[in-house]
Order: structure tokens, then C-alpha cells, then sequence
């Protein structure tokens, strides 16, 4: 369909846009967050800001944005992190669709919600996906795209398996718009997890059979930031990967969705996590092995991370991703993890870390 400039007043900017900001400790970024939504050249919005016990001058900069714009608005957060907050968001959002901004990072250019608006109203989409890149160091560069699994079947665990992992976009809340219709219907909202409660969310609307559209435009730009829960050391970080394999076990069961079709969400949860905390412990403990040791071995473990790498280790069970190297890592590692191979699995991502190989292989990229 053809978006005149008659048609698209006409017919889409009837449609409000809410756009959730949970804020902690953002003076040095909030005004450029909020700037670069208040430019849009689409202006019927709403901004709801989540304060979640900011020790800085955020709350003051808020302040004065809210005597300038009766959009704006600003609320008292419960203090225990951004998934709460935004859900504190969603329960007073009067939009029609939903956009989640970090106060960290911003919009790239001012056509961004028009663009949104464009695809999802004429497509029906309950979520539009778009673009993104990293800002680091005040330079910006280029992330993996969606390209790589949107024209893949929806269905398929080649979808779930890039869109979710290896290239990610789908885990995040950013860089999307949420019918919200769609979300209160599923009756949708933000784990009590104070880590990974936007991949959560992003598969239960999966599971949910959300209808995906896509913009190959840039719409978001992530603000690559050390301080981030994203970035920090985590000492129950295990024990909260498994709490989310459960949540969205439960959440299949509840929806009663076909177990089988999407238990390979929780097999590459568990699979990326091992992995991901073992690399964190190997750098917040100095490069020990040990600590990497004793961190697969809580996975291996585990009653659930047993099963999951008995099932990925297994060569009878196919799997259906189409990216041979995944495949062989996949493997690979959890045929170390069947064994028991602790220690020789410890060593191997050392290997990877030295030579960066974790950094080239993940969604966010290279930091250089």
C-alpha cells in the first residue's frame, strides 16, 4: 500500500504511541533519549518515565521536561529493576502500541515512529521489528541485522534459533513496537527477574503466536554501557537462567502450546547461558579455570541442564538451524557437558575469549 502523506494523517495518527522509559541514575543520557522522541515528525505520544530510585539529577531534568511537554510524564518506580518498572508503565500506557527505550539510549532519526506506523497498521503486525547499532565510545557501530532470520518461516527453529540467539534481535525489548492490544489480550508482562526479563518476555510473546513485521531501517541505538545489569558480574546469574526455564515452561503449559515444538527455546537458553556465565566468572575471577569448572558444572548438573545436553548432544536428534559451525559447537560442547569434561571445556573457552572468538560470535559485536 502506497503511504501517502493524505492517507497516513487520515488514517494513522489517530493511533497513540506510549513509549516506557524505566530510568536509574540517567543524568548524563536522558535528555538525548527524550529529545530524540519529542522530534518525531509522528507527535501523537505519550511518554511515561519509570524513576527507579535515582541518586543523580535525572528526577530534576524530568522535571523541567514535564513543565514543557504535558506528554511527559513521570512516576514513582518500585524499585527492583527495569522489569517492574515497565510494568508499572504498561498498566497506565493509553497507547495503542508500546515502545520501550532504555534511558541510555535513543532514536536515531525522526521518521522512526512514522516508519513503525507505516508497517504495522497496514500489515497488522502485533510486533514490528527493526534494526539496530551500538554506540561505544561515542562511535557507532553496526550489529548483527535482522535479515538473517526474517525471511525465515516464523514457525521454524531455524527463526527461533537465529532470532533469539546467535543473532538476537528478538531477545530485546528496544528496537520494537508492540501492538497493545496484543499484549493485554495475552495477558503479557515482565518477569520479577531483575536479569533477562526482555528475552523472557519477547518468547512468551512468541509462544503467543505474535505476528512479526520488520523494518530494514536502523531504529534504535544501543548505548553499549559497562554500569548496565547487561554488563555486571552476577553470583546467582545461574540460578536465574534456570528460574527462567522454568517460567517458560510454565508459560507453554499454560498456553497450551505443543511442548515439543518449543522446547528448543529452553535447550538454546540453557546452552547460551552455560556459556555466557562461564565466560563471566573466567573474567570477574582473573582468568581461573576453576571458577569457569565450577560454574559448567552447576549447569551440567542440574536436572534440567542434564537433560538439555543430553538432547543436544544427541546426533539422532536433528537440528534444524542451517548454520553448520552453530551446529558443531552446539555439539560439541554438549557432548563435554554429557561427559563431564569440565575442566577441558574450560580451557576451550579461554581459547575463545583470548582470541575473541566469544565477541565476533555475539549479536552486540566486536567492542572496537
Amino acid at each position: 500500500m502506497e503511504l501517502t502523506e493524505k492517507n497516513y494523517k487520515e488514517d494513522f495518527c489517530a493511533k497513540k504511541i506510549s513509549v516506557i522509559i524505566p530510568m536509574y541514575n540517567a543524568e548524563k543520557y536522558i535528555k538525548k533519549t527524550l529529545n530524540s522522541i519529542i522530534e518525531q515528525s509522528y507527535q501523537n505520544w505519550e511518554i511515561i518515565i519509570i524513576e527507579n530510585g535515582s541518586e543523580d539529577k535525572s528526577s530534576d531534568i524530568i522535571r523541567e521536561y514535564e513543565k514543557k511537554y504535558p506528554e511527559i510524564r513521570m512516576i514513582k518506580g518500585p524499585g527492583k529493576g527495569p522489569g517492574p518498572a515497565r510494568n508499572k508503565g504498561l498498566k497506565l500506557a493509553k497507547g495503542d502500541y508500546i515502545v520501550f527505550v532504555d534511558a541510555d539510549d535513543y532514536l536515531p532519526d525522526t521518521e522512526i515512529f512514522r516508519k513503525y506506523i507505516s508497517i504495522a497498521e497496514p500489515t497488522g503486525a502485533d510486533i514490528v521489528v527493526s534494526n539496530y547499532v551500538r554506540l561505544w565510545e561515542d562511535k557507532i557501530l553496526p550489529a548483527s541485522k535482522h535479515e538473517a532470520f526474517a525471511l525465515c518461516s516464523p514457525s521454524s527453529e531455524e527463526f527461533r534459533f537465529r532470532g533469539f540467539f546467535s543473532i538476537g534481535t528478538l531477545s530485546y525489548v528496544w528496537c520494537k513496537f508492540y501492538r497493545s492490544e496484543f499484549l493485554k489480550k495475552q495477558q503479557i508482562s515482565f518477569s520479577e527477574n531483575s536479569y533477562a526479563e526482555d528475552k523472557l518476555f519477547n518468547m512468551q510473546c512468541y509462544i503467543c503466536d505474535a505476528k512479526f513485521a520488520f523494518l530494514e531501517d536502523v531504529g534504535y541505538v544501543y548505548r553499549k554501557n559497562d554500569a548496565s545489569v547487561s554488563w555486571q558480574y552476577r553470583s546467582d546469574s545461574t540460578e536465574n537462567w534456570f528460574k527462567i526455564a522454568y517460567e517458560l515452561k510454565g508459560w507453554i503449559e499454560k498456553k497450551q502450546k505443543e511442548p515439543e515444538k518449543y522446547a528448543s527455546l529452553i535447550r538454546y537458553l540453557i546452552f547460551f547461558a552455560s556459556f555466557f556465565d562461564a565466560k563471566m566468572e573466567y573474567m570477574q575471577h582473573k582468568n581461573s579455570l576453576r571458577a569457569v569448572r565450577k560454574t559448567l558444572k552447576k549447569y551440567g548438573t542440574n536436572p534440567v541442564g542434564k537433560r538439555v545436553f543430553h538432547e543436544l548432544a544427541d546426533r539422532k536428534r536433528h537440528l534444524y538451524i542451517n548454520q553448520r559451525m552453530w551446529e558443531i559447537m552446539i555439539r560439541t560442547f554438549s557432548f563435554g557437558m554429557k561427559q563431564q569434561w569440565y575442566i577441558l571445556l574450560a580451557v576451550g573457552i579461554k581459547m575463545l575469549i583470548t582470541q575473541r572468538v566469544d565477541e565476533r560470535l555475539s549479536d552486540t559485536g566486536v567492542r572496537e
